[in-house]
């Protein structure tokens, strides 16, 4: 029996401030004593001085009128008659501790309390007594600027923040309760939700009433308890020591339950005993904690609570509770004595009086399923339902199970829960497509019906991919009708089917019966909450944890971040956890707890620079390849603003054709361009994808079309970037299947234009035979590019930004040497441009290396960093392979 884990800081001896509406919060070291020390400041302020008063009866006098605004707001921010509990829970007395009259003594006991009113309000309480209306107002609202950071009343605090920053236009002078009657008209709805008071007495008690009702229906359906919602509401005006049906409350309730109530309230008076009820209560609440329901219990006591505050204090303002008799400090204590963790000894009759295992009789049960799967219901319900006899598979009941979805939505998690469930005596048998791939149609289907034989009645077996399998055009046909034969032949065989998202309609299509055969189980992209759990889960078996705003912020950034690659669904939350925890360990004196402000806006999966499009300007040379990629990002600019403002638009075929010799910057020009066109909008992730003949083209028949369609698949939302394309063409086998490919890449860049860009590139000469290879190519590639060879003066460039990227510097006369040398290398098709420089930079450290460690005297930091004409090789002394392209 546990908490919810971010319950648990409850059973701590942490500085917690714990507003029930929010939950508790451990309050960073030094936040309180830079509060105060901002309090101070604003009082101090030249703005702030005479304005004083007499009349405060907390504070020390004459009270300065800011002290006087922040104490009334640090009981206003919790909410009116809400409940602020923790070891840190004094606001006034921590933050305000030299400013008041007679400070009490500072309690760290978990379990205090208190229930402060809500009579503040906006614009100003104490300052209204300034003499200029409008310094008390800017005041007033710097009075909210000093206390930011208290994260449980920052929702609050930032609402009225608003409310300031956008007041009404009106005659400051009005009188006071005028002036705030036009400020609470002024809130608009996104306010009011944040601070419900602001509607009035009245209003307010609507409020909390319907908070009321619903945590105490939700509690009695966990709970229950002989006492119906009317009886309950009379007890709690009976509790705070009411001697009547307000009449406020016809408009909260209704007048049908109102009338109720006053022909009932006589009633329930006499003879009503609050001691008792208490009793009752507490005992209820307990039921609940054992039952789960802890943040039910709290949201019922804080509603409770309110309810007591507001009608006390009708027609007026929620004020400080009277006698009442709510059980908040003891329900704080009977859940720290129910989950705290407590010490343990072996009674000695457990074992003197156990039973001998001998007349054990009955059948040790089965393991009960466990699932750790996030937001997959119809899988869970699926899994529950399968192993509700205790997880025994039955010849009669075969586990015949297909699922299907996208790729890391917890496919394989839910068919390794399952086999261990079933408990079959063995441990699954997984197969995959790569088993069957390349094999002759004899040995495939032997091999399926020797793994059908051995999983039969003995243990489960899981197909991974069996939608691949199945359309493979070699042998999924045969393998289809014979998976098909199999489940019918052998009646206790147990199978588990995992396949892509419409992997059961496109094994139907192949073989329509064979999903029959199947229960089929969907799973499901995951939403912000099922993200913020995974990543929740992530900082757990990190050794670290998340603040609840700070979860919730971490499920909507993922639930927004387009995937890359495999790098999708359940696999985003590890990776950001990860990132996160490297930052969180520098910075970390002991328990590593991730904020909400190390959430980042936007997660880039796919890396890069922090602006591509000025970083493609300060790339030396290419000004051609410049001003062409120039016009094709302002047509997508325009394309995109078009788009946003309703305008019809088509999307334009954006696949390219990039020629030139090798180490000319297309590659990186293509990594850049996905990231331009990322931040655009144009592309969901801008990641490069980066493949040649042998990631395309299969070895045998049947192997090419799903090899390109899985690389297409991986480079979707980002830039497939296919160096040398024109090997697929060149071959002079006539059973090669490259032809193959380029149709099937063909078909596919057609399906994915809107998000995906493929760059084919190569030779000048050698692309255009590719081009005209294949009908359909041609028209599909409509920008084509040609990359110079770099000049010497762009070489040097290159040579000297290499070198400043790596830490190096370069000694007077270097760079000319370097040109001079450059200047009598012959160039041909396999010159190496910018692959020669990054080269012979490497060769230069290494020389420079050997040039320090001969030095007697230790070189010095400028020296280490330094290369200089001595470190350079001669390059006409250097053997063809290495001016060449094959560094």
């Amino acid at each position: 029996m546990r908490l919810p884990e971010h319950l648990e800081l409850l059973l701590t001896d942490e500085p917690v401030l714990d507003v029930y509406s929010h939950g508790p919060w451990r309050v960073p070291t030094g936040l309180f004593e830079e509060i105060s020390t901002r309090i101070d400041g604003l009082a101090r302020d030249p703005r702030a001085a005479g304005l004083t008063t007499d009349e405060h009866k907390l504070l020390t006098l004459p009270a300065s009128l800011v002290i006087a605004e922040i104490f009334g707001m640090l009981a206003f921010l919790p909410g009116g008659g809400a409940i602020k509990a923790g070891s840190w829970s004094q606001l006034p007395e921590r933050l305000l501790r030299e400013h008041l009259v007679n400070p009490g003594p500072i309690s760290t006991r978990m379990t205090r309390w208190d229930a402060p009113g809500g009579r503040w309000r906006p614009p100003v309480d104490w300052l209204i007594e300034a003499p200029d209306r409008r310094l008390a107002i800017d005041l007033a609202r710097e009075c909210l600027d000093v206390l930011e950071g208290i994260e449980p009343l920052e929702q609050r605090r930032k609402a009225l923040v608003r409310l300031y920053d956008d007041p009404p236009v009106h005659d400051v002078n009005l009188p006071k309760m005028e002036m705030r009657e036009i400020w609470h008209w002024h809130a608009d709805d996104e306010i009011l939700a944040a601070v419900p008071e602001l509607m009035g007495p009245v209003g307010y008690l609507e409020w909390v009433s319907a908070g009321l009702l619903a945590a105490y229906e939700h509690l009695v359906s966990v709970a229950p308890r002989d006492e119906t919602a009317e009886t309950h509401l009379i007890h709690l005006l009976l509790q705070g020591s009411m001697e009547h049906v307000p009449a406020e409350l016809t408009l909260a309730l209704g007048e049908d339950r109102y009338g109720e109530l006053q022909e009932r309230f006589a009633a329930e008076k006499r003879g009503f005993k609050p001691g008792a009820w208490q009793e009752r209560t507490r005992a209820w609440l307990v039921r609940a904690l054992v039952a789960g329901a802890a943040e039910g219990c709290r949201a019922w006591l804080d509603m409770a609570m309110r309810f007591v505050a507001t009608v006390q204090g009708l027609p007026g303002d929620p004020w400080f509770p009277k006698t009442e008799w709510i059980p908040v400090g003891q329900f704080q204590t009977d859940l720290r004595r129910l989950y705290a963790p407590r010490r343990r000894v072996v009674n000695p009759l457990t074992d003197t009086l156990k039973v001998e295992e001998s007349a054990q009789k009955a059948e040790p049960a089965r393991p009960d399923l466990v699932t750790k799967l996030v937001d997959q219901p119809e899988v869970t319900a699926v899994l529950a339902e399968l192993t509700k006899n205790g997880g025994k598979a039955s010849v009669k009941t075969p586990v015949r199970l297909l699922l299907v979805g996208p790729d890391g939505t917890g496919k394989r998690d839910a068919a390794q829960e399952l086999g261990k469930a079933l408990a079959l005596g063995r441990d699954p048998l997984w197969l995959t497509g790569n088993l069957f791939a390349g094999q002759r149609l004899s040995d495939a289907v032997a091999r399926l019906q020797a793994d059908a034989r051995d999983c039969t009645g003995e243990r489960l077996l899981i197909i991974e991919g069996l939608d691949e399998i199945i359309t493979d055009p070699g042998n999924g046909e045969a393998l289809a009708e014979e998976l098909h034969r199999l489940l019918a032949v052998h009646e206790a065989l147990n199978v588990v089917a995992l396949c892509d998202a419409t992997g059961d309609e496109r094994i139907g299509e192949v073989n329509p019966v064979l999903p029959q055969r199947f229960r089929v189980a969907r799973t499901r992209p995951f939403t912000a909450e099922g993200h913020a759990e995974l990543f929740r889960r992530a900082l757990r078996e990190r050794g670290a944890r998340g603040t609840r705003h700070a979860i919730a912020a971490a499920g909507e950034l993922l639930a927004a971040t387009p995937p890359v690659q495999t790098l999708r669904n359940a696999r985003l939350a590890p990776h950001l956890a990860d990132l996160l925890m490297r930052k969180a360990e520098a910075r970390a004196d002991g328990e590593i707890v991730i904020g909400k402000a190390d959430i980042p806006r936007v997660l880039y999966l796919s890396g890069g620079a922090d602006d591509p499009r000025a970083e493609l300007r300060e790339l030396p040379g290419l000004e051609s390849v410049k001003h062409e990629l120039g016009l094709v990002v302002a047509t997508a600019r325009a394309t995109q603003l078009r788009r946003d403002s309703g305008l019809k638009v088509s999307t334009p075929t954006r696949h390219m054709v990039f020629t030139g010799n090798p180490g000319t910057g297309k590659t990186m020009v293509a990594r850049l361009l996905g990231q331009i066109f990322k931040r655009l909008g144009v592309l969901s992730s801008g990641h490069l994808v980066e493949a040649s003949r042998a990631h395309l083209v299969g070895e045998y028949i049947g192997q090419t079309a799903p090899r390109t369609r899985r690389l297409v698949e991986r480079a979707l939302g980002g830039v497939l970037f296919i160096d040398e394309a024109y090997t697929l063409t060149q071959s002079p086998l006539k059973s090669d299947y490259g032809h193959e490919a380029i149709a099937e890449l063909v078909k596919l860049m057609e399906d994915h234009r809107d998000d995906l860009i493929v760059i084919v590139a190569g030779y000048e000469q050698q692309m255009a035979e590719f081009l005209a290879a294949n009908p359909g190519l041609d028209s599909r590639f409509p920008k084509q590019l040609h990359f110079p060879d770099y000049s010497d003066d762009e070489l040097v460039a290159v040579f000297e930004r290499l070198a400043t990227a790596d830490g190096f510097r370069l000694d007077p006369g270097t760079t000319e040497l370097l040109r001079s040398m450059l200047s009598r290398v012959p160039r041909g098709p396999s010159f190496g441009n910018g692959r020669l420089m990054r080269n012979l930079l490497d060769l230069s450290v290494a020389n420079q290396a050997q040039r320090l460690a001969t030095v007697r005297r230790k070189p010095s930091k400028r020296g280490l960093v330094t290369l200089t004409p001595d470190d350079l090789p001669p390059l006409w002394e250097q053997p063809a392979e290495l001016i060449g392209l094959y560094l």
